[in-house]
């Protein structure tokens, strides 16, 4: 297992976990705009607004860092971990990080403030640009976790 194949298995993870979501906002954008959507909810639009931007928040940003604390603080007798259970952490990190351009989805669906809208794209462009496997990225990943590149 080399830097090069695991960064390509989960680059391949990665796009299409946000071309789905990429996808699905366009199709969101597209209903809202000949006016088929705009589901509304018993509950006032601002609750709404504040809940979806924080579980966007909390899987774009905190849920991954505390994963990787998690997963850090059970390997912290061990020398070494198997490749199997490195490459399932790195997929479980990305799809925790790219659940958050689907609220985006959800908040166009229910016609929410565009305020919503924006802050939900930031942490959505944050968890994609940081989250990003490169090769760099994924070399320096195995080295932190002595991962041997054959």
């Amino acid at each position: 297992m080399n830097e090069q194949t695991v960064s390509a298995s989960l680059r391949k993870v990665y796009s299409t976990r946000l071309l789905i979501a990429i996808v699905l906002a366009g199709i969101a954008y597209l209903l809202n705009y000949y006016s088929l959507t705009g589901f509304t909810l018993n509950v006032s639009e601002k609750t709404v607004s504040v809940v979806l931007a924080s579980f966007a928040g909390a899987f774009g940003i905190a849920f991954p860092v505390f994963y990787r604390s998690y997963f850090i603080y059970g390997l912290k007798n061990k020398k070494q971990i198997s490749n199997e259970r490195f490459m399932n952490f790195e997929k479980k990190i990305l799809n925790i990080s790219l659940t958050a351009p689907y609220f985006l989805v959800f908040s166009i669906m229910m016609n929410l403030p565009e305020n919503t809208h924006i802050l939900i794209t930031l942490f959505s462009l944050y968890a994609a640009y940081y989250y990003f496997p490169s090769d760099k990225k994924v070399k320096f990943e195995m080295k932190v976790f002595r991962i041997n590149a054959e």
